[in-house]
């Protein structure tokens, strides 16, 4: 029997959870909550809350127009003005309405043959007659994308440094040494930022995937520039790869894969070169996530549509896997690389796929698991009360392999669970994180160089970053199987009131 949400326990009404030590859950009303009074493993983490006022204004670039007077000028002028502010298509409507009969006639000629192609276009690939933030927010793993503060929380491997992307299209890296430059990352060309991710091997290299492409940030650790230059980057862009919905770097940093939702091209770019390699294949219109496992073997894609694939690197031949309806939601590998997890976007379940070295590209039926394998069920349930579960948002594993934190789509409780590796990989309840009231979760990632065990940060819709440390003090503690035990000897020992 599958297991299910009613297994959690909520923290006392009143109180939000703050860390969780061999086992036991401890929780504070916010007022008292002091996290340094539990461990202080944190106390040189970045503490992060974007407020309002830190918020650039998104201008649309016709603000200064107001300061001036109008005046005549050629309608060739004219002309050429509108394009290089507003585009081809603004150029040629306004050209349509010339009282020359040859120019305006031509113009609308065009717009016509451009309304044709689109229409082909349209039935070609659908997704294209959504506008881009519309589509960003359908397909975003961050929840409610078009609305919330903080869009996504990126982590550096190596030491306690942090990019926090936000609202107004920025990018603001936050270090644990106050007496650091805090960059922020902002452009023109960087507009509706969907993803960010940490090169690895590099302690300076930062992608940006963003409604139009990618850009590939150089931050001197050195610099007293708070806000580094466009020329400091590297600007990586192919027509109708867009909007670029997920990035992901290898192992070794030397590739950086990068999907789109409107482009069913996979690329395999070398940055430095600007060269890219092709990945596709038919079954869907574009592609909506990109996972690389950690030992950079095995690649996840998943369509927008009921496909998704896990691919050789090393010759680039691909598994076809397909769900019963919807598509891929979220999705996270295993620490080993062997077990790929997922959710869609239709059903409350986590579904678990076991991903065998060499033989998951062979015909034999018996050598590799034909279906996925449901886990867990995170139907919505009552506890205490309270809503907990439903469709599954987003999902991220620790780098050890030992917790998994899932953030649902309509209901505000982070569920954070054990994974056992006994018989198989299982899924044990751990606990549940909750904030304030008015509070909902945007984003969750796991800090990436956490000795003392597991840190899962997470973006709230008012802007604060909370951190949820899960602290082993001993050895005795650190395997999941220990923590399950001791978090079942704590809840049968608990007092009851």
């Amino acid at each position: 029997m599958m297991r299910t949400l009613q297994d959690f326990q909520l923290p006392i009404d009143g109180e939000i959870s703050l860390c969780q030590i061999n086992g036991r859950v401890f929780s504070r009303n916010y007022d008292i909550a002091n996290l340094n009074a539990f461990t202080n493993t944190l106390e040189h983490y970045p503490k992060i809350h974007i407020t309002s006022d830190l918020l650039h204004p998104i201008s649309s670039g016709d603000e200064g127009k107001a300061l001036f007077l109008p005046v005549d000028v050629s309608f060739l002028k004219q002309l050429t003005q509108i394009y290089y502010e507003q585009g081809s298509i603004e150029a040629l409507h306004t050209a349509s309405t010339h009282n020359h009969f040859l120019i305006s006639k031509s113009a609308k000629l065009a717009l016509g043959l451009l309304k044709y192609i689109r229409k082909v276009r349209l039935l070609l690939n659908p997704n294209l007659r959504y506008s881009g933030p519309g589509l960003i927010s359908n397909f975003s793993q961050s929840r409610n994308w078009l609305n919330t503060t903080v869009r996504c929380i990126a982590w550096h491997p190596y030491c306690a440094k942090v990019a926090v992307v936000t609202c107004d299209d920025s990018v603001r890296i936050f270090n644990g040494d106050v007496c650091v430059v805090s960059p922020l990352l902002r452009c023109k060309q960087q507009k509706h930022i969907t993803c960010v991710a940490w090169r690895p091997l590099s302690n300076t290299e930062i992608a940006v995937g963003h409604e139009s492409g990618i850009i590939v940030w150089n931050i001197d650790p050195n610099s007293l520039v708070a806000r580094p230059s466009i020329s400091n980057a590297i600007v990586l862009q192919r027509t109708d790869h867009r909007p670029v919905m997920s990035i992901a770097w290898s192992p070794k940093g030397d590739k950086l894969v990068s999907v789109a939702a409107c482009d069913s091209t996979i690329y395999i770019w070398d940055v430095e070169l600007d060269k890219t390699s092709v990945l596709k294949r038919s079954g869907g219109s574009g592609n909506t996530l990109v996972k690389w496992s950690p030992t950079g073997e095995k690649l996840f894609t998943c369509t927008n549509s009921l496909v998704f694939r896990v691919w050789d690197c090393r010759n680039w031949e691909c598994e076809r896997w397909t769900v019963l309806s919807g598509r891929v939601q979220s999705s996270c590998w295993s620490n080993c690389g062997t077990t790929l997890l997922f959710t869609t976007n239709i059903e409350p379940i986590i579904y678990g796929v076991i991903v065998k070295n060499d033989l998951i590209f062979t015909s034999d039926s018996d050598s590799s698991s034909n279906q996925a394998l449901p886990m867990f069920d995170t139907c919505k349930v009552d506890i205490d009360g309270v809503i907990v579960g439903g469709l599954v948002q987003c999902m991220e594993s620790d780098p050890k392999g030992k917790h998994l934190a899932v953030m649902f789509q309509d209901t505000d409780c982070i569920a954070v669970f054990n994974i056992i590796r006994q018989h198989g990989l299982q899924l044990i309840a751990s606990s549940l994180i909750t904030g304030l009231a008015e509070e909902k979760p945007s984003t969750i990632s796991f800090v990436l160089d956490f000795e003392a065990g597991a840190c899962l940060s997470i973006g709230w819709s008012s802007g604060r970053i909370q951190y949820y440390p899960i602290i082993y003090t001993d050895l005795s503690s650190s395997s999941p199987e220990n923590t399950y035990i001791s978090s079942m000897y704590n809840s049968f020992n608990s007092p009851v009131f």
